[in-house]
Protein backbone atom coordinates (compact mmCIF):
# COMPACT_ATOMS: atom_id res chain seq x y z
CA UNK A 1 0.00 0.00 0.00
CA UNK A 2 1.21 3.21 -0.99
CA UNK A 3 2.03 5.21 2.36
CA UNK A 4 2.12 9.48 2.45
CA UNK A 5 3.58 11.45 5.09
CA UNK A 6 0.44 13.80 7.13
CA UNK A 7 1.62 16.14 10.16
CA UNK A 8 -2.13 17.24 10.36
CA UNK A 9 -3.70 13.90 11.01
CA UNK A 10 -4.42 13.33 14.64
CA UNK A 11 -6.34 11.16 17.08
CA UNK A 12 -9.54 13.20 17.11
CA UNK A 13 -12.80 10.90 16.50
CA UNK A 14 -14.33 14.26 14.75
CA UNK A 15 -11.44 14.09 12.04
CA UNK A 16 -12.70 12.15 8.99
CA UNK A 17 -10.79 13.90 6.10
CA UNK A 18 -7.72 14.96 5.81
CA UNK A 19 -5.56 16.58 3.01
CA UNK A 20 -2.36 15.72 1.97
CA UNK A 21 -0.27 18.27 0.54
CA UNK A 22 0.45 19.44 -3.28
CA UNK A 23 3.48 17.74 -3.84
CA UNK A 24 2.22 14.03 -2.95
CA UNK A 25 -0.59 14.54 -3.85
CA UNK A 26 0.54 15.71 -7.70
CA UNK A 27 2.94 12.25 -7.13
CA UNK A 28 -0.34 10.05 -6.40
CA UNK A 29 -2.28 11.12 -9.52
CA UNK A 30 0.41 11.59 -12.08
CA UNK A 31 3.51 8.85 -11.06
CA UNK A 32 1.66 6.54 -8.84
CA UNK A 33 -1.78 7.07 -11.18
CA UNK A 34 -4.07 6.96 -7.96
CA UNK A 35 -7.69 7.49 -8.23
CA UNK A 36 -10.90 7.92 -6.48
CA UNK A 37 -11.72 5.36 -4.32
CA UNK A 38 -7.91 3.56 -3.45
CA UNK A 39 -6.81 3.05 -0.44
CA UNK A 40 -3.46 4.40 1.00
CA UNK A 41 -1.80 4.85 4.01
CA UNK A 42 -1.01 7.98 6.32
CA UNK A 43 1.00 8.69 8.72
CA UNK A 44 1.78 11.96 11.03
CA UNK A 45 5.84 11.23 11.75
CA UNK A 46 4.86 10.96 15.82
CA UNK A 47 3.44 7.22 16.10
CA UNK A 48 -0.18 7.65 14.55
CA UNK A 49 -0.97 5.85 11.41
CA UNK A 50 -4.35 5.64 9.03
CA UNK A 51 -5.79 3.80 6.19
CA UNK A 52 -7.62 6.66 4.25
CA UNK A 53 -9.81 6.25 0.64
CA UNK A 54 -9.34 8.47 -1.83
CA UNK A 55 -12.23 11.04 -2.89
CA UNK A 56 -10.89 13.55 -5.42
CA UNK A 57 -9.05 15.97 -3.35
CA UNK A 58 -9.77 14.30 -0.03
CA UNK A 59 -8.61 11.21 2.14
CA UNK A 60 -11.63 9.76 3.83
CA UNK A 61 -10.53 7.69 6.76
CA UNK A 62 -11.19 4.50 7.96
CA UNK A 63 -8.97 3.57 10.60
CA UNK A 64 -6.55 4.64 12.70
CA UNK A 65 -4.08 3.36 15.05
CA UNK A 66 -1.43 4.46 17.51
CA UNK A 67 2.18 2.38 16.77
CA UNK A 68 4.43 1.90 19.42
CA UNK A 69 8.10 3.22 19.70
CA UNK A 70 10.90 0.92 19.26
CA UNK A 71 12.98 0.63 22.61
CA UNK A 72 15.11 1.45 22.88
CA UNK A 73 15.60 4.91 22.08
CA UNK A 74 18.54 5.57 19.60
CA UNK A 75 19.77 8.72 19.36
CA UNK A 76 22.85 9.17 17.83
CA UNK A 77 25.65 12.26 17.45
CA UNK A 78 27.94 11.84 14.16
CA UNK A 79 30.32 13.77 12.63
CA UNK A 80 28.90 14.18 9.04
CA UNK A 81 31.08 12.76 6.05
CA UNK A 82 31.59 15.02 2.57
CA UNK A 83 29.20 15.50 0.05
CA UNK A 84 26.19 12.60 -1.06
CA UNK A 85 28.12 10.36 2.07
CA UNK A 86 26.06 12.05 4.25
CA UNK A 87 22.45 11.67 2.40
CA UNK A 88 22.64 8.21 2.28
CA UNK A 89 23.96 7.82 5.66
CA UNK A 90 20.75 9.75 6.91
CA UNK A 91 18.50 7.57 4.63
CA UNK A 92 20.13 4.41 6.06
CA UNK A 93 19.61 5.52 9.41
CA UNK A 94 16.17 6.40 9.38
CA UNK A 95 15.70 2.70 8.23
CA UNK A 96 17.46 1.02 10.71
CA UNK A 97 15.40 3.06 13.10
CA UNK A 98 17.45 5.76 15.13
CA UNK A 99 14.93 8.35 16.52
CA UNK A 100 17.39 11.36 16.62
CA UNK A 101 20.21 12.31 14.20
CA UNK A 102 22.63 14.85 16.29
CA UNK A 103 25.28 16.83 13.22
CA UNK A 104 27.98 16.17 15.36
CA UNK A 105 31.01 19.47 16.03
CA UNK A 106 34.08 17.99 17.52
CA UNK A 107 37.70 19.82 16.98
CA UNK A 108 38.12 17.01 13.74
CA UNK A 109 35.24 17.53 12.04
CA UNK A 110 35.47 18.90 8.73
CA UNK A 111 31.65 19.12 7.87
CA UNK A 112 29.38 22.74 9.73
CA UNK A 113 26.20 21.56 7.70
CA UNK A 114 24.06 24.51 6.91
CA UNK A 115 20.01 24.84 7.46
CA UNK A 116 19.60 24.62 3.82
CA UNK A 117 21.41 21.03 4.20
CA UNK A 118 19.62 19.90 7.71
CA UNK A 119 16.27 20.86 6.11
CA UNK A 120 17.11 18.61 2.94
CA UNK A 121 18.06 15.98 5.27
CA UNK A 122 14.81 16.02 7.23
CA UNK A 123 13.00 16.08 3.70
CA UNK A 124 15.18 13.14 3.17
CA UNK A 125 13.82 11.40 6.54
CA UNK A 126 10.41 11.61 5.19
CA UNK A 127 10.99 9.85 2.15
CA UNK A 128 12.87 7.35 3.95
CA UNK A 129 10.34 6.75 6.48
CA UNK A 130 6.82 6.44 3.37
CA UNK A 131 9.28 3.82 2.05
CA UNK A 132 10.18 1.98 4.46
CA UNK A 133 7.03 2.43 6.57
CA UNK A 134 8.27 3.76 9.60
CA UNK A 135 5.47 5.47 11.90
CA UNK A 136 8.20 7.88 13.77
CA UNK A 137 9.70 10.73 11.34
CA UNK A 138 13.82 10.33 12.42
CA UNK A 139 14.35 13.92 14.30
CA UNK A 140 17.24 15.82 12.95
CA UNK A 141 18.47 18.05 15.30
CA UNK A 142 21.01 21.50 14.55
CA UNK A 143 24.50 21.10 14.36
CA UNK A 144 25.90 20.61 18.62
CA UNK A 145 29.26 21.09 19.66
CA UNK A 146 31.11 17.75 20.66
CA UNK A 147 31.02 19.40 24.80
CA UNK A 148 27.24 19.83 24.65
CA UNK A 149 26.29 16.38 23.12
CA UNK A 150 28.55 14.35 25.80
CA UNK A 151 26.25 16.31 28.65
CA UNK A 152 23.14 14.91 27.27
CA UNK A 153 21.25 12.01 29.36
CA UNK A 154 20.78 8.83 28.57
CA UNK A 155 20.77 5.20 29.99
CA UNK A 156 23.99 3.72 27.99
CA UNK A 157 26.26 6.34 26.47
CA UNK A 158 29.14 4.91 24.22
CA UNK A 159 31.87 6.44 22.36
CA UNK A 160 32.84 4.64 18.96
CA UNK A 161 36.61 4.22 19.50
CA UNK A 162 38.43 1.04 17.60
CA UNK A 163 40.45 0.70 21.20
CA UNK A 164 37.62 0.79 22.78
CA UNK A 165 35.76 -2.53 24.65
CA UNK A 166 32.93 -5.07 23.41
CA UNK A 167 29.22 -4.56 24.73
CA UNK A 168 27.71 -7.78 25.26
CA UNK A 169 24.44 -6.30 25.90
CA UNK A 170 22.08 -3.29 26.01
CA UNK A 171 19.83 -3.45 28.49
CA UNK A 172 18.87 0.35 28.33
CA UNK A 173 15.65 2.50 27.67
CA UNK A 174 17.91 5.04 26.18
CA UNK A 175 21.13 4.84 23.92
CA UNK A 176 23.66 7.63 22.98
CA UNK A 177 26.21 7.21 20.12
CA UNK A 178 28.62 9.49 19.47
CA UNK A 179 30.87 8.81 16.03
CA UNK A 180 33.67 10.82 15.43
CA UNK A 181 35.35 12.56 12.18
CA UNK A 182 38.22 10.91 9.92
CA UNK A 183 40.34 12.18 11.73
CA UNK A 184 39.70 10.85 15.08
CA UNK A 185 39.03 11.97 18.40
CA UNK A 186 41.38 14.08 20.02
CA UNK A 187 43.22 13.09 23.75
CA UNK A 188 40.98 15.31 25.79
CA UNK A 189 37.64 14.52 23.83
CA UNK A 190 38.45 11.02 25.21
CA UNK A 191 38.76 12.10 28.77
CA UNK A 192 35.95 14.60 28.84
CA UNK A 193 33.78 11.61 27.26
CA UNK A 194 35.31 8.78 29.68
CA UNK A 195 34.27 12.05 32.56
CA UNK A 196 30.56 12.29 31.22
CA UNK A 197 29.99 8.42 31.37
CA UNK A 198 30.76 7.19 28.34
CA UNK A 199 31.90 3.56 27.21
CA UNK A 200 34.73 3.34 24.41
CA UNK A 201 32.90 1.23 22.39
CA UNK A 202 34.57 -1.05 19.17
CA UNK A 203 32.69 -2.73 16.93
CA UNK A 204 33.86 -4.07 14.05
CA UNK A 205 37.34 -5.23 13.67
CA UNK A 206 38.60 -2.54 10.78
CA UNK A 207 38.81 1.46 11.07
CA UNK A 208 35.83 2.21 9.58
CA UNK A 209 34.35 5.42 7.72
CA UNK A 210 31.68 7.55 8.98
CA UNK A 211 29.12 6.20 7.70
CA UNK A 212 29.42 2.64 7.46
CA UNK A 213 30.04 3.28 11.90
CA UNK A 214 27.18 4.82 11.89
CA UNK A 215 24.44 2.46 10.11
CA UNK A 216 26.92 -0.66 12.05
CA UNK A 217 26.50 0.80 15.11
CA UNK A 218 22.87 1.58 14.97
CA UNK A 219 22.34 -1.93 13.42
CA UNK A 220 23.97 -3.58 16.19
CA UNK A 221 21.29 -1.81 18.84
CA UNK A 222 18.54 -2.44 17.30
CA UNK A 223 19.53 -6.25 16.39
CA UNK A 224 20.29 -6.91 20.04
CA UNK A 225 16.63 -5.03 21.37
CA UNK A 226 14.53 -7.37 18.35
Amino acid sequence: MHRFYCPDLTADDDLSVVRIDPDQARHARTVLRLSAGDTVELFNGSGLTATASIQNDDLKLLQRRQEPRLRPVLDMAVCLPKGPRADDMVNQLSQLGVDRLIPLRSARSVVDPRPRKLERFRKAAIESAKQCDRAYLMAIDPTADFSEVIGRDADVKLIADPDGEQVATLNAKHVLIVIGPEGGWTDEEHQQAQAAGFLAWSFAPHALRIETAAVAAAAIVRSASV
